[in-house]
């Protein structure tokens, strides 16, 4: 029997977790045999790396309009049985292009964070309308249980037909582990990785680094984004500037890890934290503030050290108390194993042959990616 054909969609593949997963996610269905293309509002060089070279790639146009016209038209030309969108209103584009092409494609629709409604009116429209889209679309996909929760109480989302998939995340497979002493040998730097966007509230993380008694110790943020400037401004404010280097976006932060002995996530809202399986993968001990994903991902405090969001004091202790003690490197690597792709994907298939499934006949009223995944 034929693998079905997949479209992947979203805005562009800017420098998101959500988009880097995407890309991410479609070339690993291309290596398992899948008949995948992508559509992409408008070209972005970020995340073009981590699709697949083989993988058609078409770009329809930024114009909301036009693009959900373009859009109508490549599904009426490949005649795609399933399709995937991701980050706020790439999901109403993609319901809105399926009605007017009148394709036969099953949508599957994401959500990726607890605040993409706040960038725009047409990511707001696709949290407010959830009561509807959720029962149109076959499956709505929450990248958390927590996120998922939040859907449902909070937007109307429709509880059987929306499902929590924890982020399959990409690392090198063989990404250097240090030794429990290699480890604590390190220089004493703490590494972040993320936009500066108000939900990673970079201010909290400087203002706890600016507490940290380590005279050595060196802050660096790789990133970019609209708070970026806000940012250093705040290291200048704090005398810390020379301590703290924001070098700027990168597609492969790999290095990075290898150099840092803690990694550390201070965002008031999380919903998964790719970075943090990314830390977690080389073998970086982690603090982050008691979002949703991080608690999944370090299950409670178990494989990190969670402390409350907003608070700098409690923040710094952390970073203190890991610096002085970074625990057991394989631990983590073992934590991370369960985030990846060859782990997570299998839970993607199963929802797309349930919806394949449900198309041609009647199926269990339980969805098999409704289960909670460890």
């Amino acid at each position: 029997m034929a693998l079905p054909k997949i479209l992947f969609y979203t805005h562009g593949l800017v420098d998101g977790g959500a988009e880097r997963l995407w890309a991410c996610l479609a070339s690993a269905f291309k290596q398992r045999g899948y008949n995948v293309i992508f559509a992409q509002d408008f070209e972005a060089k970020e995340n073009r790396a981590n699709l697949d070279a083989s993988v058609p790639l078409t770009t329809l146009g930024a114009d909301h309009v036009s693009a959900v016209r373009r859009l109508a038209q490549l599904l009426r030309d490949e005649k795609p049985d399933v399709a995937l969108s991701a980050v706020g209103g790439s999901n109403l584009k993609l319901l809105a292009a399926i009605a007017l092409a009148r394709a036969k494609t099953r949508p599957i629709l994401s959500y990726h964070g607890e605040r993409e409604y706040t960038s725009g009116w047409l990511s707001y429209g696709a949290y407010l309308g959830l009561p509807l889209w959720s029962r149109w679309a076959p499956r709505t996909i929450a990248v958390s249980e927590g996120l998922r929760q939040l859907l449902k109480t909070r937007w109307g989302a429709n509880e059987k037909r929306t499902v929590a998939i924890l982020n399959p995340v990409f690392f090198p497979e063989h990404a250097d582990v240090p030794s429990v002493d290699a480890l604590r040998k390190r220089e004493n730097i703490v590494l972040s990785v993320g936009r500066f966007v108000p939900e990673k509230d970079y201010q909290t993380l400087v203002r706890a680094f600016a507490r940290v008694n380590r005279p050595d110790a060196r802050l660096v943020i790789l990133g970019k984004g609209p708070q970026f400037e806000l940012i250093r401004q705040e290291t200048q404010r704090l005398g810390i500037e020379d301590h703290v280097s924001m070098p700027g976006y990168s597609d492969e932060p790999w290095a990075a890890y290898r150099d840092a002995k803690c990694f550390v996530s201070s965002s008031s809202s999380e919903p998964f934290g790719n970075v943090i399986v990314e830390a977690m993968a080389h073998g970086l001990p982690v603090v982050a503030t008691a979002c949703s994903g991080p608690k999944e991902i370090l299950r409670q405090g178990e494989f990190g050290r969670l402390v409350p969001i907003g608070d700098d004091v409690q923040l710094a202790a952390a970073i203190e108390a890991t610096l002085d003690d970074p625990g057991d490197p394989e631990a983590r690597r073992r934590r991370a194993h369960d985030f990846s792709f060859n782990v997570r994907v299998p839970a993607y298939e199963a929802v797309i042959r349930e919806v394949l499934a449900e198309a041609s006949g009647p199926v269990s009223a339980t969805p098999v990616a409704a289960r909670r995944t460890p």
